[in-house]
């Protein structure tokens, strides 16, 4: 390989390599398994072309140049929409907090004990509910194949323990992705008379975009709220998980896959 094209390789294929491996090595490929594949997709075609590459290149030279230009390509475009992507999601949203109603989603909970995103989440929500003491707040999040509680439940202890009242808090824990936490709370505020109240929800710096147009494709309006993930290492993790489902999005067309 020529000096640009090592260079090249570096940058496309070192990148996808390391977000992959952080995301594996995070605990989060049990969850998305996509992880190992891509890693194997990225390291089995470059020990190839180290080991194999004279040989194949002198065999066939046009259908390697062709194919490790792909290889390349796929690399820089990964990286270069990855780094848009992550600028898009964290700053592409208005804080908007003045809200009669806070819907807090879920993300995953140790039993009673909030990982690190819900617990920025569950703070954030602390301080917009002590700051409208006149509105309420859904807890909306059900419970996963590995939790002992839903998070709805894990989240109404969290704020509980902090001071905020009961019958401020609404439980909704059926959902399972961000689609069903906005359909569902929506379908909990109505039952409850609470329709037309303005609507804020509370979410990570990451994850409030997508609540956001995911929102407007169920016909809920509402403002959000970001909590600032102020772990950069946290923050990197969390962005690949949300890459990979704006890219199922794109690739299916619906927020429903």
């Amino acid at each position: 390989m020529s000096r640009i094209q090592i260079i090249l390789t570096v940058i496309g294929a070192g990148f996808a390599a390391v977000n992959y491996a952080v995301f594996w090595i995070s605990g989060r490929a049990n969850a998305v398994p996509i992880a190992p594949v891509v890693l194997l997709c990225i390291i089995v075609p470059l020990l190839v072309c180290v080991f194999f590459g004279k040989a194949f290149s002198g065999a066939a030279p046009r259908v390697y140049e062709t194919l490790k230009w792909i290889y390349i390509g796929v690399g820089l475009l990964y990286t270069v929409s990855f780094l848009c992507f992550s600028v898009f999601v964290t700053h592409g949203v208005k804080d908007a907090p003045d809200a009669e109603v806070y819907i807090v989603f879920g993300c995953k909970t140790n039993g009673y004990t909030p990982t690190y995103a819900l617990k920025r989440r569950l703070d954030h929500a602390y301080g917009l509910l002590c700051s409208h003491p006149g509105s309420v707040a859904v807890l909306s999040g059900g419970q996963g194949d590995d939790e002992t509680v839903s998070e709805a439940e894990s989240m109404r202890a969290y704020l509980e323990s902090r001071g905020i009242e009961k019958d401020r808090l609404l439980i909704e824990d059926r959902s399972t992705s961000t689609l069903e936490n906005i359909r569902f709370s929506a379908a909990l505020l109505e039952e409850k008379g609470l329709t037309g109240k303005k609507l804020c929800a509370v979410s990570n710096d990451f994850h409030v975009k997508r609540i956001l147009l995911q929102a407007d494709h169920l016909g809920v309006e509402m403002s959000a709220s970001p909590a600032k993930t102020d772990s950069p290492l946290k923050l990197w993790q969390n962005l690949i998980r949300e890459y990979m489902v704006w890219v199922r999005r794109g690739l299916t067309g619906s927020w429903e896959a």
